[in-house]
């Protein structure tokens, strides 16, 4: 023994002594400490003296049910083992035999003993150690001889990774596994292989006895649902597929070409000595006659194992990445190092591959997809084929599962479920001969309808009432390339709808859009629609079949779907015809009739009566409200597929263009907003697809084709409206310079809206006049007149300003009215005065005025066609369609703006509207009633005084007894009430915004200006919705402005209070002190509102 070993041994010796003789926690941290201190060699040297004192206390029953202690000494024990490589075999026997005593018990679950969670973690770790740092050879040895001693140990440690709770104890008891297996990751390389092959046939004997019951009770682990984290998850997959895979990897599956009859006889010899043993313990056995791996045993094995790979295909979709990357790790050996061993698996781990691929994270798709390609094309030429069959057969498999997935509720599973969709058809259309592959594929029995059914199954779509929509808003400029589709909302999740995209992508193969195309013909369902644009969109889809899904788009019976839904036919009157047997008006159909145009006058007798019906219910209804709904969603995608489509061709869809266009344009001039939406989106994308940078490059670029057809469409009944919603929609993106073309298209129109025939269309013809008072506002901009002046005299304001007026105007008044004084300044007397202006009366009428008045200029032509157009609105004002009636009002409001320069013009048309607008007062429709106080607005700023009177006799009355009523409804309406998204509470604002502006420009004074203010008082209170309140304040603010004396004197008998306001100084008259003032309110409801209507005004 050398000088530093003696040393070293001198040191530790007592400490040993102490822990040997009375062992206690401070003895065993003085024993660490010492250990620590010393060198690895020392240690190596003294490792049988060191663990001496361990193993002897924990062998012995004097420390039973000393759990802490026992803790220590093993916690110390280890500290030595990790420093140290066990070079003795019987000293590891020992070690490793006292502490599986301390936790295995055969009479509890899982013959796990009853002792504390920290001493089951403190003998995994110690144990796991202890299997690291053994010696190669020991290692090999006890593998081989000491079978049923690990089996034991394997046995409890992953038992205890199963039942019990701490997460540390279960890595630990993992890690324990993986150390006994001898596939922890010390003795494997990155490849999982052992280092040492002779090793390697060893343990692979022994896992093969125990492999059952071992990854059983891992798979139990991995899929416990009282898994927390990942953690747990992650080290049971990693040791299932380390364990699995050295076990059952395809080296070792060395099948014959043949069998002989010596290998059935010695078969048969094997098989009848292990029946008629009688020692049946495994221990007691020789160990090659224990478990013979021979093929039937792995193809018995292989079956059984399957059990464990299905049981983790829920793992897929679990939320860490993680797992999920651990399971395709588990998944990709077994195809790539097991197929042949584990045939039952491959289609279940081949799913999961699949599923992956199409991970959302980059790691864990691209480590599936690299596994995928090295199985598909590993292997001969046969082989190949024998895959690529397999790979069909999960395919199918798939599709005839999918519907069923989809009816879930579980949206990870649906996910994975078109993830997986997604993977197969990627494989199979991947290639050189990508389209033949797939097709091939889809030609035999019945998978191009089963992929076909999927596919549809799966772009289910919702489809509302909200799709019937009208519009509401007409404003211009809203470029349509983004927003959400309302029309295709599928009842899959957002990364759901993604994924089947995707899939339809890969699917978009001759023969899959031809069988989907023949579908919407027959079935006309949008989901097919849904289906065939993602297709048509796809980067590979064949053009010339995109070219023909367009042509089916078009026609006739598929673009014009019924959208309304129709109550029945009234009966036919003598108006229309005196006998219907001889002629039936209505059972023409519009190509029945080819050259019929307004002003037409036909007398025909023909056999159309109802013993000869007519072939087909003519297009307008649909018969119940869910066909409407269908074909709206269905119509919004057809539009939207001209778009997709228009993108795709690029320079070869110009010759689509012109036939196209104006179809679009109907759809982007449609009420309904859905379908309005849809045509925004198709035509920026055919305006890109033609190379113009705008949709008005592109109208303008088309000008003369669109004046010929809306020219044309114009003249023929049934194609009135389609011209309508082209015009409409081609002002919106027209300039200036196509006036002169405009001008004439609107007179042509305004002159059929007199036609009682064409009032079906009067919505339309309504549409496109307020679009045209919104071009003519867009492009002759009125001058703002009312510039805003900064008056500074509000921060010193004399309240006595207005009385001081007051007494010099009468001085004045009274100096005048007497005679005296007046015969004094002119020198003249008052009958003198009268016959002087008499006299220049009469020589004023014998003087001839020889001038000539100048002729007032022409009036430019947008005012002669707004003037034109309003005369028109004003009879649809009182309208019995709400509809109808608001954009009457919007039209004329909007014209009377652009009048405001021409009272001429103005003040008739003023006059015309005001019977109409006080009937829309009258209406119990809210939304009409708030158009008609818009346009009140609008008269009382261009007009000012020309309407004060009737405007206060006939319509403020009104106005003041809704709002007092409706101040009862809102009180203590919060934020969050429902009475805050009623029309009501829409109406009470809007009248009480409008309050401010009638007063100042109808010029209210007195008892007026004042019943509008005490209507207001009531929402100055904190009680009132704050939107009101803010109203009520500015209301107010404006009064201020608008006639200080008035609004102070109000507030201050709103106020009430005693305070005493000091008069200032003047020099003409001595003014008294004022009780009360308008700042501060008795009512404390007040207060906040009353103090910010004066803090800006004294600001």
């Amino acid at each position: 023994m050398n000088a530093e070993l003696q040393s070293a041994f001198s040191r530790i010796k007592p400490v040993c002594d102490i822990v040997m003789v009375c062992p206690t926690s401070d003895s065993i941290t003085t024993f660490t400490a010492k250990v620590s201190d010393l060198k690895k060699e020392v240690i190596q040297e003294l490792q049988q003296y060191l663990l001496f004192p361990f193993i002897t206390h924990i062998k012995s029953t004097e420390m039973e049910n000393k759990y802490d202690l026992q803790s220590l000494l093993i916690d110390a024990m280890r500290v030595v083992l990790e420093k140290v490589t066990v070079n003795n075999f019987g000293m590891c026997l020992k070690i490793e035999t006292a502490l599986l005593q301390l936790i295995f018990d055969n009479t509890k679950p899982g013959m796990i003993a009853n002792v504390p969670e920290e001493l089951k973690h403190s003998v995994m770790r110690a144990l796991t150690v202890l299997m690291l740092n053994l010696d190669k050879r020991f290692r090999e040895k006890l593998v081989k001889t000491q079978m049923p001693l690990l089996a034991q140990v394997i046995f409890v440690s992953v038992h205890i990774a199963k039942f019990e709770k701490l997460r540390a104890l279960r890595l630990s008891a993992i890690n324990c596994v993986t150390a006994h297996t001898v596939t922890h990751p010390h003795f494997m390389n990155s490849k999982y292989h052992l280092y040492d092959p002779v090793l390697e046939n060893a343990v692979v004997d022994m896992l093969a006895s125990i492999l059952p019951g071992v990854l059983a009770a891992l798979q139990d682990v991995a899929t416990s649902i009282n898994n927390p984290g990942h953690a747990v998850i992650v080290a049971s997959l990693d040791a299932v597929h380390r364990i699995l895979c050295i076990t059952m990897q395809d080296k070792y599956f060395a099948k014959k070409p043949e069998v002989t009859v010596q290998d059935i006889a010695k078969m048969v010899e094997e098989k009848t000595k292990l029946t008629d043993s009688d020692n049946k313990e495994v221990s007691n056995k020789d160990k090659s006659k224990v478990v013979k791996r021979s093929p039937e045993w792995y193809a018995m094995a292989g079956d059984k194992l399957a059990v464990v790979t299905k049981s983790l295909v829920p793992l897929q979709t679990h939320e860490h990445f993680k797992v999920r990357k651990e399971l395709a790790v588990y998944c990709s050996r077994i195809l790539n190092e097991c197929s042949r061993t584990m045939q039952a698996s491959v289609p279940v781990v081949l799913d999961i591959l699949m599923s992956l691929t199409k991970d959302e994270y980059q790691a864990v798709s691209e480590y599936c997809s690299k596994a995928v390609n090295t199985y598909l094309n590993a292997g001969s030429e046969d082989s190949k084929m024998r895959i690529m069959d397999g790979l069909c057969e999960n395919f199918f498999a798939t599709l005839h599962s999918l519907p069923s997935i989809l009816n879930n509720i579980d949206e990870s599973r649906k996910l994975a479920a078109l993830n997986l969709l997604h993977g197969y058809l990627e494989a199979l259309s991947s290639g050189p001969d990508a389209h033949q592959r797939l097709g091939r594929a889809l030609s035999g029995c019945s998978g191009l309808q089963q992929l076909c059914a999927a596919l549809q199954a799966a772009a289910a779509l919702h489809t509302d009432v909200t799709l019937l929509n009208h519009r509401t808003s007409t404003e211009v400029g809203w470029s349509g390339s983004g927003g959400p589709r309302w029309w295709r909302r599928l009842r899959l999740g957002g990364a759901g709808a993604a994924r089947l995209r995707a899939a339809c992508g890969a699917a978009a193969v001759p023969l899959v859009l031809d069988h989907l195309l023949l579908q919407l013909q027959c079935c006309r369902t949008p989901d097919l629609a849904c289906l065939i644009n993602w297709m048509a969109a796809a980067p590979n889809s064949p053009l010339e079949l995109v070219k023909r899904i367009l042509d089916t788009y078009l026609e006739e019976d598929m673009w014009y779907l019924p959208l309304e839904v129709s109550s029945g036919e009234t009966p036919i009157t003598e108006d229309e015809t005196l006998d219907v047997t001889v002629y039936n008006p209505r059972a023409w159909t519009r190509d029945s009739v080819p050259g019929l145009y307004e002003g037409t006058v036909e007398t025909r007798y023909t056999d159309i009566s109802y013993q000869s019906r007519r072939e087909r219910r003519p297009a307008g209804g649909c018969l119940s409200l869910a066909t409407a709904q269908t074909n709206m969603a269905l119509s919004c995608l057809l539009t939207e597929g001209v778009g997709v489509i228009a993108r795709r061709l690029m320079d070869q869809y110009q010759p689509y263009m012109l036939k196209t266009l104006c179809l679009i344009l109907e759809r982007v001039g449609s009420k309904y907003e859905v379908l309005h939406q849809a045509g925004l989106i198709a035509i920026n994308d055919i305006a890109f697809a033609c190379g113009h940078a705008t949709v008005a490059e592109l109208i303008q670029c088309n000008a003369d084709y669109f004046t010929n057809q809306v020219t044309s469409r114009l003249k023929k009944a049934w194609n009135s409206q389609s011209a309508l919603q082209i015009l409409s929609v081609v002002m919106k993106y027209s300039d200036v310079s196509m006036s002169d073309c405009l001008y004439s298209i609107v007179e042509d129109v305004l002159v059929q809206s007199c036609d009682k025939y064409y009032e079906n269309n009067l919505y339309d013809y309504l549409q496109v006049f307020l679009t045209f008072m919104e071009c003519i506002r867009k492009w002759y901009p009125l001058e703002d007149t009312n510039k805003t002046v900064n008056n500074n005299e509000n921060s010193n304001i004399d309240i006595f300003s207005d009385l001081k007026e007051y007494i010099k105007n009468t001085e004045e008044s009274e100096r005048l009215m007497s005679n005296e004084e007046f015969e004094h300044e002119t020198g003249k007397s008052v009958e003198e005065m009268y016959k002087e202006d008499l006299k220049s009366k009469q020589d004023g009428l014998l003087d001839y005025d020889d001038r000539v008045t100048e002729e007032k200029p022409p009036l430019p032509q947008h005012i002669k066609v707004t003037t034109t157009i309003i005369n028109r609105c004003i009879h649809f004002i009182t309208s019995r369609s709400r509809d109808e009636a608001i954009l009457a009002l919007q039209v004329v409001n909007t014209g009377l703006r652009q009048l405001q320069h021409h009272q001429d013009e103005l003040l008739p048309l003023v006059h015309k509207c005001w019977a109409p607008l006080v009937a829309s007062f009258m209406a119990e429709d809210i939304p009409r009633v708030t158009k008609a106080l818009d346009l009140l607005l609008t008269l009382a700023d261009v007009s000012k005084d020309f309407i004060f009177s009737r405007t206060v006799k006939e319509v403020l009355p009104k106005i003041y007894l809704n709002l007092h009523k409706s101040s009862f409804e809102s009180y203590l309406k919060d934020a969050g009430s429902a009475y805050r998204n009623s029309q009501a509470f829409v109406l009470q604002e809007a009248s009480l915004a409008a309050l401010p502006h009638l007063a100042v420009n109808l010029r209210l004074e007195d008892e007026q200006l004042t019943e509008a203010m005490n209507c207001v008082n009531v929402y100055l209170s904190n009680k009132q919705p704050k939107p009101l309140q803010t109203r009520a304040v500015e209301f107010f603010k404006t009064i201020l402005e608008y006639d200080y004396g008035a609004a102070w004197h109000h507030l201050r008998q709103r106020c009430d209070n005693d305070h005493v306001l000091q008069p200032p100084s003047t020099q003409h008259i001595a003014l008294q002190p004022v009780t009360g003032t308008p700042y501060e309110p008795i009512n404390k409801d007040y207060i906040t509102n009353i103090k910010l209507i004066f803090d800006h005004t004294v600001s």
